[in-house]
């Protein structure tokens, strides 16, 4: 293991006696256990999920600038919330999802920090969340300044109950504020996961009310608590993505408004995530070749593309630097709804219903109606009297571009986007790699930047997957790198390290052999006197 500066590894000397443990796990303490490593013993402290433990302070007594770890037990500390006392807002931390199978802890980077002799961390358990943390690290800084070549974009959900039920409105943002040490150049925040707007918008079509939908059941918790979170802040009058992209500017990065392009009110279990202007107008859905509708609405429809619009300007109006158009969360968006059908008569004289989905004729009159709808998006862009960004987030080859009526080259063509991030989906969401060639030669001789998607970590949690398609696509003219839920992946430390590693080739080399040797752990040795690691099996779940 590497050495240390500072160690801190006895958490019962800066504990009220009367708010610890030794014995059994209580509600309103925490557990303190004994334990030894190979390198030293300590005392670590361990909360259940319903413990309810206290905040702890633990004093720095360093002058300078370090690296701070925390030593976190792997397979128990689901995470913890931590900050120094001069910070706005707590972080999450959690070790990383590379777990070695056996009793240990991992040294899991913070953050880099100049300290003045008088600082404190603050450790706090989150509500129904486990945590356990036998030390605290600090190293002298060694970082290195690496030139950067590619431009980093990062997307965050936007969903407000992801890490638990936000404190206030800072708290709501905690996320920016951490991942903002990862020097990335965009954020697409995502503002409407059903086109409604999860903030106090101006425009009735747009507005949720979540008093009327706590009213229901829902398929988890986590959802239950979205509603919660969202009913907290409208009754406030709180914009928590409008203080998102203020902390964004401030750190030096571009905040872009992002969309799913859907509108809908999904079938059951999940009947929670509905759209009222989906509900209150069934005739702008989109209907399939067969003629049973889709519950999605459709672009071919004014109506509807003004719904997307009214929400990109009104971001525009609080703070966001661009439109992020998310085509791979949404789609169909044209299907054979009866202005296409209508179109394609007057062009070809036939029923599109009577020929194939994927014939390039049916395809290019679906694209006409989206292309429309970027079109209207970049004159109201234009119309807001800033200068912003229009950013198409699209499927990963020509084909299924063209499927679902996204005309890339057009756009390009017409100068409607100025940046664009292929995915890596295919038809119906199925994994696909990037065809690189399609984008790399599309963008050729534009001004437009390609930023391709190197994945997400929910479909794809095996990092030197991540690396080795970065590698890959530095063989081609791109400008940089895309990364789904980057923003909330800061507390994976392996994702943090990948997007730190994405500047240039050859630090995405290096990171490459970081890998292979993740993580960085300290083996128990005893706990609470005993042996563990040998003769335990079972004993542990």
């Amino acid at each position: 293991m590497k050495k240390w500066d500072w160690l801190f590894n006895d958490f019962s000397a800066v504990l009220d006696p009367n708010k610890i443990s030794y014995n059994d796990s209580k509600k309103g303490v925490w557990q303190v256990v004994y334990y030894t490593t190979e390198d030293f013993s300590g005392k670590l402290i361990l909360a259940q999920p319903g413990s309810n433990a206290p905040d702890v302070r633990i004093k720095i007594p360093l002058k300078g600038t370090y690296d701070i770890y925390l030593g976190l037990f792997q397979n128990f500390c689901d995470r913890i919330k931590v900050k120094l006392r001069s910070d706005t807002v707590f972080e999450r931390i959690k070790h990383s999802s590379k777990v070695i199978g056996k009793q240990a802890f991992e040294d899991v980077y913070w953050k880099t920090t100049k300290l003045e002799g008088n600082e404190e961390i603050i450790i706090r358990q989150e509500p129904g969340i486990r945590a356990a943390i036998g030390y605290i690290i600090a190293r002298k800084s060694e970082k290195k300044n690496r030139e950067k070549k590619y431009l980093i974009h990062l997307t965050d959900d936007g969903f407000p109950s992801n890490y638990g039920v936000p404190e206030d409105i800072d708290d709501a943002c905690w996320n920016i504020i951490a991942a903002s040490r990862l020097k990335f150049d965009y954020v697409s925040r995502g503002i409407n996961p059903t086109s409604m707007a999860d903030y106090p918008t101006k425009h009735p079509s747009l507005r949720r009310n979540p008093k009327k939908l706590l009213k229901t059941e829902f398929p988890a918790e986590i959802y239950r608590e979205c509603y919660e979170t969202l009913k907290k802040f409208f009754a406030r009058n709180q914009n928590v993505h409008q203080r998102y992209f203020e902390i964004a500017r401030s750190s030096g990065i571009k905040p872009l408004a992002y969309c799913r392009m859907a509108m809908y009110h999904a079938n059951p279990p999940w009947d929670c995530f509905r759209s009222d202007f989906y509900d209150k107008h069934p005739e702008f859905r989109c209907i399939d070749i067969d003629g049973i509708p889709v519950n999605r609405m459709s672009f071919a429809y004014p109506e509807v593309r003004q719904e997307f619009i009214k929400l990109f300007t009104e971001a525009i109006e609080f703070g966001a630097e661009g439109a992020t158009n998310c085509f791979v969360r949404g789609f169909p968006f044209v299907c054979y709804e009866d202005p296409v059908k209508k179109r394609f008569k007057q062009l070809y004289d036939q029923d599109i219903t009577k020929i194939q989905e994927t014939d390039i004729r049916a395809e290019k009159v679906r694209a006409e109606f989206v292309t429309q709808y970027m079109r209207e998006l970049r004159d109201a862009l234009n119309g807001t009297g800033k200068s912003v960004l229009n950013v198409a987030i699209v499927h990963a080859n020509e084909k299924v571009c063209w499927y679902y009526g996204l005309d890339v080259r057009t756009w390009i063509k017409e100068g409607l986007i100025d940046i664009l991030c292929p995915y890596t989906w295919g038809i119906e969401g199925v994994p696909a790699e990037i065809d690189m060639n399609f984008f790399a030669d599309a963008v050729k001789g534009s001004n437009v930047k390609l930023l391709p998607f190197l994945g997400s970590m929910y479909n794809d949690k095996n990092p030197e997957n991540f690396l080795k398609r970065a590698l890959d696509m530095t063989d081609y003219s791109i400008d940089g790198f895309s990364f789904w839920d980057g923003v909330d992946t800061r507390i994976d430390p392996m994702f943090h390290m990948i997007i730190e590693s994405l500047t240039s080739r050859e630090t995405i080399l290096e990171a490459l052999e970081k890998v292979k040797n993740w993580p960085d752990c300290r083996i128990v040795i005893t706990l609470q006197g005993t042996k563990v690691n040998k003769h335990n099996y079972g004993m542990a779940m």
